[in-house]
């Protein structure tokens, strides 16, 4: 009879068998992918070459986050097209977040109209494809909104079928990067400060999130009344022939929200179904604690859901971040759009090329999972000390 105590030597030795057999069988899959690699590169006499991206790119970028120019090299429009990728992902992923939020707790709702209202939005934007949503925005932008004669402008923001203009800052780049160094000491002070220390330990004292947040809308709100006061805030102006001002594409809105909508339809049943997860005898324990709804939902309720919504939030996010490359349907220059599609057909290094693509979508996606996962880990009181 075996003892309870003792491990299977059998199974830990199968076990062990499996991962030399699944290692060898991935190397082996590797060494031929690198054998066909090389056959095929001497067949047609080519060899990796990377000096392209050191090359002049000749062609300018209208809409981008960082500055370029016809002068500037191939790994230039590489860093361009990262960082246009990054930003509509990030303005995708949070309006997706709040979205799907407000959705989930109307499909949830006890009125019928607005639960209805939360139900028909999953329905629609889930069963819609994300490109047709994508050229109805763009679509929609370009036909309906006015044109620049009757562009629909104020102090702050001017809006045509060509895009909407924000107010320009005419200030030197040293005083921007003065105000973007201060604003991370801001968050260091408030992350050295969330902690006060007890005898030989730190003690949380403050949450991070809701401090950091206002601390955002404060330290933003100051930034722009200074720059107001001080004349280096531009409003925007319509001109003969165009607004002045900071100008957002209809390109970038259109793909921010087809992604974001249709995001926020898969968040939502994430969401929702996490929040049904939850015990009723919760709710319950809250109503007898004579707990507000919203109490009960902000203090019982969500805590408990998050672990449930976190891990396919993260799918969601990755999928975001991945579509952005439908950008190129409607001219949005995001990296696979300008790095695989013009630089391709200027340089033909196509292995080359597809190899930095796929590397920077991994890379990107990787960071999200870090990051959700880092917030899962934050979760695990929830769930007995285990990570789902």
């Amino acid at each position: 009879m075996k003892s309870t105590g003792q491990p299977d030597m059998g199974k830990s030795t199968a076990y062990i068998y499996i991962q030399l057999i699944g290692c060898v069988m991935l190397a082996a899959g590797v060494a031929m992918m690198i054998y066909n690699i090389n056959v095929n590169f001497n067949q047609h006499n080519i060899s990796l070459d990377w000096a392209f991206l050191m090359q002049k790119s000749g062609f300018g970028i209208s809409q981008k986050w960082l500055s370029h120019n016809s002068y500037q090299s191939n790994l230039n429009v590489l860093i361009v097209g990262v960082a246009n990728t990054v930003i509509v992902s990030m303005f995708a992923i949070v309006l997706s977040t709040v979205l799907g939020v407000l959705v989930a707790l109307c499909s949830r709702h006890s009125n019928p109209l607005i639960r209805g209202t939360g139900r028909v939005y999953i329905h629609i934007f889930r069963n819609v494809p994300l490109l047709v949503q994508i050229l109805f925005w763009y679509n929609l932008w370009v036909l309906k909104a006015p044109v620049v004669k009757n562009t629909w402008i104020n102090s702050i923001i001017a809006v045509n079928n060509r895009g909407v203009y924000l107010p320009e800052i005419d200030t030197a780049q040293d005083v921007m990067m003065w105000l973007l160094i201060s604003w991370f000491a801001v968050i260091a002070l408030l992350r050295l400060f969330q902690y006060k220390k007890v005898s030989s330990y730190h003690v949380k004292r403050y949450p991070i999130i809701p401090i950091i947040s206002v601390t955002i809308c404060v330290y933003a709100l100051g930034i722009s009344v200074w720059l107001w006061s001080s004349g280096q805030l531009i409003s925007p102006s319509l001109g003969r022939f165009n607004v002045s001002g900071y100008h957002i594409y209809p390109e970038f809105i259109a793909l921010l929200l087809g992604l974001g909508l249709y995001t926020a339809a898969y968040n939502a049943e994430s969401i929702r179904g996490a929040i049904q997860g939850v015990s009723l005898g919760q709710q319950e324990a809250a109503e007898v604690l004579s707990m507000s709804p919203w109490q009960s939902f902000r203090h019982v309720i969500l805590p408990q859901s998050i672990p449930g919504f976190l891990p396919p939030l993260t799918s969601h996010y990755v999928n975001c971040t991945k579509n952005s490359s439908l950008g190129l349907a409607v001219g949005y220059p995001e990296v696979f759009a300008i790095f695989a599609g013009t630089v391709l057909n200027q340089t033909g290094r196509a292995f080359e090329i597809i190899a930095i693509i796929m590397a920077v979508y991994t890379v990107l996606s990787l960071l999200i999972i870090v990051i959700m996962n880092w917030l899962n880990s934050k979760q695990a009181r929830w769930t007995g000390g285990q990570v789902r």
